[in-house]
């Protein structure tokens, strides 16, 4: 449990490292637009203030975030530009700092020749660093970092072996007194030009895992000790420098004392044969005898080792790094402590033994005085039972019973006369309860009836509803004949619900030189989720109709009219809709949906996430600030993949979904064939791979192929 703990909290500190990470590279993958498009670093929460001191720019001690520009490249323009545009991360910044109870600092530095830093808390950092102020972070700090992390964006087999690019340096003490310090990179990456782009950092502080782990007490002297892969030790208490007679460095932080220090720097055979076990084994309990060099005496220096290793991080070099969880117990005191157990459990058996024989001969001979008596008196009143119960065998229901016990045969004699009257009652009555009990039965019956005729009734007018919708449904979906009109592109589309009726939605409408793509699923199946993608193809054909060709504008009225519908029939239902307009071989894509998948004539697959271009469909009236575009082009024999949930999440008997992979896996085998026949070996595919499993969402592909 103090291994999963202590492996739980670095790891969650990972988590919140790569969300800070994944938005730091979003802006640098975005980086062009946002320099073109600057009027959202205008807002007061992305501003950065800086000003000159001793030789750097810096923003003030008030800011919420530290902003620096370090002397060397002042004059840089280029720094004061990558420095403005990260001010987007104070979006997230601060969040990230406060998620994680063990944060000392979180911050992003700039590429190897523009180290510019942006950081949270604000400690000043102009300050801080002193004579370290004229130091680049990278070339003067962290001069081999970069090398690694090149290695694994540029190295396919390396990723794919380690999936996670953080890395972890190993702990050292703080300046400022916080006690040890872990720091991690998530490194960044320029794809335009295809190299290091900086990393984003996090210092957290390992003073409560280790107050964790070294609250660990077994037997009476027993004690944990914390090591990284290298043997290091990162925490042990004082009494492990007194077993393994090694050097440690003492630390104290904050009411904490540890040290830390190396078990294979021991001269000690002992100690380094523990030290091997514990970095090639997977884990177990090993005999620790340090003989005489050890500074405990007697028996007491025999301890049991027992260990288990953390699931591994990697260094800078991506080199995987496994900590390990140890605790140290006196043998003496592990057999102690048995001996005790024993000796306790036989002393309360022999106690339990003498206890028992007493009760058992007081039971034996208060017994025999008792049953005597008993045995008279129970006798006697058993022979008037059995008479009175020979009475009524003769269906002789009027006794009169008079038994002379208190006890439980008095109790049963005086039960068995009620009995016997309430069995006359009920003869006597009988014949009138059944006739009353036959005409309720009848009159019940007729009632069921009469409802299981509204019930066939009821279900035919259902079924018969909901057979129409499903008519109206299919019909409005855009036929082959409309399609195949379209001189530039090859277009198909498919649709299969998982009930009578669906929520999948999709259309292609040809408007003069543009064509209006659009694909949606709205939430949950049957007649509503039918009659509100009826809504969305009726508004997506009317705004396409008229020409709408802005399309944030297209969707943020599509949106405010199906919000509407959506009281007024009272579901509380939503739609997430993609929409595409076409024109001159570009395509311009706006809302919330899944991914669209685009396969070149070559066969390079991408993907485009769909999540920061729009909104849930019918949730809010106004969604206008969630709204953005993306456009993209097609070259001839360039395909274009749409597709709802109901395709990935498709289930097959163990559980496992269809998933992403097997669908761009799909797309790749099947890029070069018309669009109908990538629909129907994509579409195979799917059902192929659940077999004779149960369909339990919408199933909808759209395919464009450019000409």
């Amino acid at each position: 449990e103090k291994a999963f703990a202590t492996w739980l909290q670095i790891n969650n500190a990972q988590n919140h490292l790569a969300i800070l990470g994944r938005t730091a590279q979003k802006i640098l993958d975005h980086y062009d637009e946002i320099q073109a498009n600057p009027a959202v670093l205008d807002l007061s929460l992305f501003d950065t203030h800086l000003s000159q001191e001793l030789g750097a720019l810096t923003s003030p001690i008030t800011d919420v975030t530290d902003a620096l520009i370090p002397p060397p490249i002042v004059d840089n323009p280029q720094a004061q530009t990558l420095l403005e545009t990260t001010g987007l991360m104070n979006l997230n910044m601060d969040a990230v700092f406060e998620t994680n109870e063990n944060s000392a600092f979180v911050y992003f530095v700039g590429n190897p020749e523009i180290p510019v830093t942006r950081a949270y808390p604000n400690v000043h950092l102009v300050e801080i660093l002193g004579d370290g102020l004229n130091l680049l972070f990278w070339k003067d700090y962290f001069a081999a970092n970069p090398a690694g992390w090149e290695a694994w964006y540029r190295d396919p087999a390396l990723r794919a072996r380690v999936p996670n690019p953080i890395t972890i340096e190993s702990p050292y003490q703080d300046a400022a007194g916080q006690g040890l310090i872990l720091t991690m990179f998530y490194p960044l990456w320029d794809h335009g030009s295809d190299t290091f782009a900086g990393a984003v950092g996090a210092d957290i502080t390992l003073n409560s895992i280790i107050d964790n782990l070294l609250s660990i007490t077994v037997a009476d002297t027993g004690f944990a000790f914390l090591l990284n892969g290298a043997g290091e030790i990162i925490a042990m208490p004082a009494a492990g420098q007194d077993l393994f007679d090694i050097n440690l460095t003492a630390i104290e932080t904050g009411g904490l004392a540890y040290y830390t220090g190396s078990l294979s720097g021991s001269e000690n055979p002992a100690v380094q044969a523990l030290d091997e076990a514990i970095r090639t084994a997977d884990g177990g309990v090993y005999r620790f005898d340090p003989g005489s060099d050890s500074d405990t005496d007697g028996d007491d220096a025999v301890h049991r080792v027992t260990f288990t290793h953390l699931p591994a991080f990697s260094n800078n070099r991506y080199e995987l790094d496994s900590w390990t969880v140890a605790i140290a117990v006196p043998e003496a005191e592990i057999f102690q402590v048995l001996n005790q157990t024993d000796a306790a459990i036989q002393a309360e058996r022999r106690r339990l033994g003498t206890l028992s024989l007493f009760i058992l001969l007081v039971f034996l001979a208060v017994a025999g005085v008792a049953s005597v008596q008993i045995s008279h008196n129970v006798t006697r009143d058993i022979r008037t039972l059995a008479q009175a119960a020979e009475q009524v065998s003769a269906k002789n229901y009027a006794i009169d019973l008079k038994l002379k016990s208190h006890d439980e045969i008095g109790q049963l004699g005086q039960t068995f006369g009620f009995m016997a009257e309430e069995i006359r009652q009920y003869t006597t009555h009988l014949e009138e309860r059944i006739a009353e009990r036959t005409a309720d039965l009848q009159q019940a019956n007729e009632q069921i009836t009469r409802l299981n005729e509204r019930l066939q009734d009821e279900n035919l007018r259902m079924s018969a509803e909901l057979d129409v919708a499903r008519q109206l449904q299919m019909m409005v979906l855009p036929p082959e004949r409309e399609t195949n009109t379209i001189a530039d592109l090859d277009v198909a589309g498919y649709m299969q619900p998982a009930d009578e009726v669906g929520g999948d939605y999709y259309d292609i409408v040809s408007v003069g030189d543009s064509v209006y793509l659009g694909i949606g699923d709205v939430t949950g199946h049957g007649l509503p989720a039918g009659v509100i993608m009826l809504m969305a193809q009726t508004a997506m054909l009317t705004l396409s109709q008229h020409g709408v060709q802005n399309m944030e504008r297209l969707l943020s009225v599509l949106n405010q009219v199906l919000y509407r519908n959506i009281l007024r029939i009272q579901e509380n239902k939503t739609l997430t809709l993609a929409a595409i307009h076409y024109h001159n071989q570009r395509y311009t894509l706006v809302g919330q949906h899944e991914s669209v998948l685009i396969c070149r004539r070559d066969g390079t697959l991408e993907e485009i996430d769909t999540l920061n271009l729009g909104f849930p469909i019918g949730l809010e009236y106004e969604i206008d600030d969630f709204l953005a575009t993306t456009e993209f082009a097609l070259a001839p024999g360039d395909v274009m993949l749409l597709y709802t949930d109901g395709v990935t999440e498709a289930e097959r008997s163990d559980g496992e979904q269809f998933g992403i992979a097997r669908l761009k896996e799909a797309l790749t085998q099947y890029h070069q064939l018309a669009a109908q026949e990538i629909i129907a070996r994509t579409v195979d595919n799917v059902y192929t791979f659940i077999g004779d499993s149960k369909i339990y969402d919408d199933i909808s592909v759209l395919v464009i192929k450019q000409r």
